[in-house]
This record gives C-alpha cells, sequence and structure tokens, in this order.
C-alpha cells in the first residue's frame, strides 16, 4: 500500500585514491628489478650498457610498473564508480518519488450544490443544536423534479451552467477531459445523456467523457492526473432516483495544470494532490507517509476528514494524528477531524468527490490544507488538498560525481601499447607507413573513451538488479 519512499541503504563512500601507493608501487618495481639485476649478473660485475642486458630489464621493470598501477586505480575506479552510481540511482528514485507525490491540478473554479444548505455549517461544527425538520431530499431548484435521467441532465445542465463563463474566458477552445461519477449504476445511458447535453449546449471544446464506474476515486484520478495536460472538469452527483432516500448533491470542480495559470493565480490556487493507496490497517505507517511526502509544509494546520473507515480506523485516527504532531485547528469540527459520512450521508464509494468540493470550498473560509481518507472494506485511499505550495527537497538529491576513469584510461593505453608491440613485431613496415600512423591515432581515439564506457556500463548492468532487489526489499509489503 501506500508510495513509501523506497529506504535503499546507501553506500558507504569508497576509499579515496592515494598517490603514496602509487609511488610504493614504483619503488617496489624498482627494487625487484635491483633484486633481478643482482641475482643475475656476471661474476665479473655489471653487464655493460651496449649489451643489449639493461633495454629489456627496463622495459620489463616499466611495463610491470605500468601494470601493476593499472591494476591499482582499476580498482579504486570499480569501487568508487559503484558507490556513486549507487548513491545516485538512491537519489533519483528519491527525486522521482517526490516528483510523482507532488503532482498535482489546480482548483480555478468550484460549485458546490447539497440539499442540506446547513452542511457546510455543521461540517465545522457551527451548528450544535439538533434539527427537528426532516431535512430535504432535492436540490432546490426553480424546474420539477423528475427522478431518473433526465434529473441528471438537469443537474449536470446546472453545473455547466455555472462554470461555463469562468472556463471560457480562461480556456476558450481546446481539448478538455471530463471525469463524471454518479450514483447510479447505468453508466452507458449517463455517457448518452450526457453527450447529447454537452452537444445542445454548443460547448467550444473537444471533450473525451468518462463515467467513471462505481470504485474508489484513485483508481482513476491518478491516471488522468499523470497523463492530462490539459484542463480536467469533473462533474459528480447523486440525483433523485425512484424509491430513493439520500439527499441529492451535486459538484463540479474546473481542474487546470499548473503552467496553464497566470503567476497571481498559481500563488493562492488549491491544489489537488495525487491520491495515496491506504491501508486502514496500518493508519501510522500509511498517515507517517503522507506527511513525509510534504504536499503541504508541516507547521501549517490542517483539517482531517474521513469517509468509510471502520469503527476501530475512526477510533485510533485522533491518536495516530497526536502521535504524528500534524497541527490541527481545534476549534473547527472534533478537534480538526470531520466525520463526514455521519454529518452529510452515507454515499459509500461515490462521496470521494464531494469531500474534494467541500473541502475546496472550507478554504475560502480559512483552513487551507486538507487530509481526505476515503475507505471501503479493506481498500482506500488518502489524498492531500491546500493552497500552498508542495515543499520541495531538491537538496536532498544532488547527484555525486563520478569519479575520474584513471584506471580505464590506464587499461586503455595498456592495451594499445600491446597492439603496437605486436603491429611492430609482424608489420613494421606497415606501422610507419601513412595508414599505420592514422590506423593507431584512431584506434587510441576509440579506446580511451569506448573502454571507460565499457567498463561503466558493465558495472552499471551488474549493479541494476541488485539495486531493484533492494529497492523491492525496501518497499512495504
Amino acid at each position: 500500500m501506500g508510495w513509501s519512499l523506497p529506504n535503499i541503504p546507501i553506500k558507504e563512500s569508497a576509499p579515496a585514491w592515494s598517490p603514496w601507493i602509487c609511488l610504493l608501487i614504483i619503488v617496489a618495481g624498482v627494487f625487484v628489478a635491483l633484486i633481478q639485476v643482482v641475482m643475475h649478473s656476471p661474476i665479473g660485475g655489471l653487464a655493460k650498457l651496449a649489451s643489449g642486458y639493461w633495454l629489456p630489464l627496463t622495459a620489463y621493470t616499466l611495463m610491470g610498473i605500468a601494470i601493476a598501477i593499472t591494476l591499482y586505480l582499476l580498482w579504486w575506479e570499480i569501487q568508487s564508480y559503484w558507490v556513486s552510481n549507487w548513491n545516485n540511482w538512491r537519489r533519483n528514485s528519491h527525486l522521482a518519488w517526490q516528483y510523482r507525490a507532488h503532482q498535482h491540478l489546480c482548483v480555478v473554479r468550484h460549485a458546490l450544490l447539497t440539499a442540506d444548505p446547513q452542511l457546510l455549517p455543521r461540517l465545522v461544527g457551527g451548528v450544535t443544536e439538533p434539527q427537528d425538520d426532516v431535512p430535504p431530499l432535492t436540490l432546490a431548484m426553480d424546474k420539477p423534479v423528475i427522478p431518473g435521467i433526465s434529473r441528471f441532465e438537469q443537474l449536470c445542465q446546472h453545473l455547466i451552467q455555472q462554470c461555463r463563463a469562468s472556463f471560457i474566458q480562461r480556456y476558450p477552445s481546446g481539448q478538455l477531459t471530463v471525469l463524471v461519477q454518479t450514483t447510479s449504476m447505468d453508466k452507458e445511458r449517463e455517457e448518452e445523456a450526457f453527450i447529447r447535453l454537452w452537444a445542445a449546449e454548443g460547448l467550444p471544446w473537444t471533450p473525451t467523457i468518462k463515467c467513471l464506474p462505481d470504485e474508489l476515486l484513485c483508481h482513476d484520478w491518478n491516471q488522468r492526473l499523470q497523463a492530462t495536460h490539459a484542463p480536467v472538469l469533473v462533474l459528480a452527483l447523486h440525483y433523485r432516483q425512484p424509491e430513493e432516500n439520500l439527499p441529492e448533491y451535486a459538484c463540479a470542480l474546473m481542474l487546470f495544470p499548473e503552467a496553464m495559470l497566470k503567476p497571481t493565480e498559481r500563488r493562492d490556487a488549491v491544489r489537488v494532490f495525487r491520491a495515496m493507496a491506504l491501508n486502514t490497517g496500518a493508519l501510522p505507517r500509511e498517515l507517517a507517509e503522507l506527511r513525509d511526502m510534504a504536499l503541504q509544509p508541516a507547521g501549517i494546520k490542517h483539517l482531517v476528514w474521513y469517509s468509510g473507515l471502520s469503527g476501530s480506523s475512526a477510533q485510533a485516527l485522533g491518536r495516530v494524528i497526536n502521535e504524528l504532531s500534524l497541527p490541527l485547528h481545534a476549534d473547527i469540527a472534533a478537534a480538526g477531524i470531520i466525520d463526514f459520512a455521519k454529518i452529510s450521508a452515507d454515499y459509500g464509494r461515490q462521496a470521494g468527490w464531494l469531500m474534494v468540493a467541500a473541502a475546496t470550498e472550507m478554504v475560502n473560509y480559512g483552513p487551507g490544507s486538507h487530509w481526505l481518507l476515503h475507505a471501503d472494506n479493506k481498500q482506500g485511499y488518502a489524498m492531500a488538498l491546500g493552497n500552498s505550495l508542495p515543499v520541495s527537497r531538491d537538496e536532498e538529491v544532488k547527484l555525486s560525481p563520478l569519479p575520474y576513469p584513471a584506471g580505464s584510461l590506464c587499461l586503455a593505453i595498456l592495451f594499445n601499447i600491446a597492439v603496437f608491440s605486436a603491429i611492430a613485431h609482424f608489420l613494421p613496415d606497415w606501422l610507419f607507413s601513412s595508414y599505420g600512423v592514422l590506423s593507431m591515432l584512431l584506434l587510441l581515439v576509440v579506446t580511451l573513451p569506448g573502454t571507460v564506457f565499457l567498463l561503466r556500463r558493465t558495472l552499471a548492468s551488474l549493479q541494476r538488479p541488485r539495486f531493484i532487489q533492494a529497492a523491492g526489499l525496501a518497499r512495504k509489503e
């Protein structure tokens, strides 16, 4: 469940390169060469310079020193690259997690219609006396109420007319995603009626209409949020059905990507973030994750809304919030926690968008940061909504510099020396021709970066399965 931050273990820093070890290798090579000279010198004294003894010895000594230094630098480079690459992947995964968690759309216009005119005051605790009158079941409108699909068209038309002028002003034409969610099971008929209504209204946008199924909000919302670069219009309603007693509601949300808003609008816009899957049996862990996403600054007071939680989870919610040290509006509702289903009506899985619209309306009265918790049996989601920018933690994701490829470059040089030596032995004339010189230069140009690339590509390929395994073990079961 959740979007747990991959708690991949960090690799400790690799040992630093030491020039003293290289110096020690040189001294050791010279010392071995001196022992070779002493052990194999003729009885009459050291061999003369013209004897041909010293040149091969010097070449072998230099080659041995070069191979030893290359092996040391290669070992150091592999260790350093392994650590740096692992930690960079770890930081990149944190950055990707933060980017995914911080995805949101901005509410530029909303409408909330409820059959009970005292709903919001009762949500905030402003109405405490019991109601003697039976609350109305239908929305107050001038037109007659005809239960069924006619009522659906009537409410949708009313919501569209409320948002139309503001929508056209901000977005005169273009693509538009329309999400419609109702408590009815007849989605095909609703979609046909809505398409007919859209055409009759003569609206200037090209809609992609989706009637959401009877499921929790997060299942479709997260996919739409991630893929959309155009505005989204959400219409959620419960309309009168024959022999049905739940009170009606209708709400509309005009959601824009932040990039489409003016700078002055971005500052105070209400942001609706991605929904996080919620395991209601592990609220302390799940809500700690929601807090760690830093969707809203930690010091800002919150309101926590919930609907559909089991009795034990609802009772534990206050204690969990207190343990998280989440500041709440203690003077609103039950110390900053709102039991939405108890105060409004039990709309079950369809209560999600109504909670979003009610929380958006609440922002107009002051409380700017909200957590919305919605569950159905063992499934649930948690969503953040607020008018503050998410807290960016870019300083935690700075990449570590990769080590200088000293070992791979030395290996490439040794390889070129070996190739030159072999060609000089078998094809000396060709080697010192113009074609030979150009071929050797080209080989040098290719092998120097090629060895670096090949070594690091090989190390990354070997490291990737281990990193994926570590990431999987770090996630919650």
